[in-house]
C-alpha cells in the first residue's frame, strides 16, 4: 500500500516537472480520488504557500516553482556512485532493502537478480521486520535528539537518548547512551526488534559529536566507550592462526613470533573492553587461549564451565 506521504511525492514529481496536471486525469491514473488529490493540494500549499501550485482552470494546475523537485534529484555525474553504493549494501547485506517502502523495492528486486547472476552471498539469517510503528518512533527520535522510555525485554529505560539506528549483518541495531548507567558510560547497542513499547518525550538534548564520533569508528558493537585501551594477549593453534594472517579482526592486532609450550602463537590486542576479546574466544574455541587480561581469562573461564555444567543436568 502507498502511504499518502508517496503520493504526495510523486504528485510533487510530476507538477514540478512544469507539465500541466489535470487533477481528474492524474487522479483516475494513481486510483485516488479526485477529492483526496484536492487534500493534498491543499496540504502542499499550507507548506510551501498559496501560490506554489496556480490553479489555471478546467481543473487544471502547474507548480509555480520548476526548480523544486531538482533538489531530490541525483545528479547525473554522481549516478553512477550512488549505483556503485547500492550495489555495495546489497552485496555486504544483501536484502537490505527489504525493510524499505514498497515503491523502493523494485531497485532492490532489479539488483539482487542481477548481482545473483555473479554472487552467491551466504549471509546471517535475516531477523523479522521490526514493528513498524516502534521502528518510525525510533527513527523520529534518532532525527529530532528526543529522549525516550521503552521497555526492552521486559525491563524498562527512562530518559535514554538514541543516536544512530545501524543495519548489520540482517539486524536492525540502535545505538544509545543512559546517562544513569555506569556500565561503559552509559553507551549500548541494543537489537530494535527487542523494544516492546516505546515514549517520545518532549524534552530533546544537544547533538553529542563525541558519541557520535566514536559509533562512526567503533570496531564492535562491544567497544568501550570513553575506555583507556588497554593490552590483550591470546595464544591461537594453526588451525585458526590462518584466518588472523588474513584479516585484523580489530585494527591494533598484531602477531608476534612467540609461541607457548603447545607450539600455539601469540597475538596481541589493544582492547577498550573484556567483551571485544570474548566475542572471538568464543568464536574460536577451543583453538584460543586468553592470557591476558585476567579479567577477561576469569569470565570465559566461568562461560566454559557453565557449558559443562549443562552436561550435568
Amino acid at each position: 500500500m502507498v502511504t499518502k506521504t508517496t503520493e504526495i511525492l510523486l504528485f510533487l514529481q510530476e507538477i514540478s516537472s512544469g507539465r500541466e496536471i489535470n487533477l481528474n486525469s492524474y487522479a483516475l491514473s494513481r486510483g485516488l480520488s479526485e477529492r483526496t488529490l484536492r487534500r493534498y493540494v491543499s496540504d502542499i500549499r499550507a507548506v510551501f504557500g498559496e501560490e506554489f501550485i496556480e490553479k489555471l482552470g478546467s481543473g487544471n494546475y502547474v507548480c509555480k516553482n520548476k526548480e523544486f523537485y531538482k533538489a531530490f534529484i541525483i545528479p547525473y555525474q554522481k549516478a553512477d556512485d550512488t549505483e556503485k553504493l547500492i550495489e555495495l549494501l546489497h552485496t555486504i547485506n544483501p536484502g537490505f532493502s527489504d525493510f524499505l517502502p514498497p515503491e523502493h523495492k523494485k531497485l532492490g528486486v532489479k539488483l539482487a537478480r542481477e548481482l545473483g547472476d555473479i554472487f552467491l552471498i551466504k549471509g546471517s539469517p535475516h531477523e523479522e521486520s521490526p514493528n513498524l510503528k516502534i521502528f518510525l518512533s525510533v527513527k523520529k527520535a534518532v532525527k529530532f535528539r528526543r529522549y525516550v522510555s521503552f521497555n526492552y525485554e521486559g525491563a524498562w529505560f527512562n530518559d535514554v537518548k538514541f543516536l544512530k539506528i545501524i543495519y548489520s549483518k540482517g539486524n536492525w541495531q540502535v545505538a544509545m547512551i543512559d546517562e544513569k548507567e555506569s556500565i561503559n558510560n552509559g553507551f549500548r547497542v541494543i537489537r530494535l526488534n527487542f523494544i516492546d513499547e516505546i515514549m517520545l518525550s518532549e524534552k530533546t538534548f544537544h547533538t553529542d559529536f563525541e558519541a557520535l564520533k566514536f559509533i562512526q569508528n567503533f570496531e564492535s558493537f562491544w567497544d568501550g566507550y570513553k575506555v583507556k585501551p588497554y593490552l590483550c594477549e591470546v595464544f591461537v593453534n594453526d588451525e585458526v592462526l590462518k584466518y588472523f594472517k588474513k584479516k585484523k579482526f580489530f585494527g591494533s592486532q598484531k602477531i608476534t613470533e612467540k609461541k607457548d609450550i603447545n607450539g600455539f602463537t601469540k597475538i596481541e590486542f589493544m582492547i577498550t573492553s573484556d567483551d571485544m576479546i570474548l566475542m572471538l574466544a568464543r568464536r574460536f574455541f577451543p583453538n584460543f587461549i586468553i592470557r591476558t587480561p585476567k579479567s577477561a581469562k576469569v569470565k570465559f573461564d566461568e562461560m566454559i564451565k557453565k557449558y559443562l555444567n549443562f552436561f550435568k543436568i
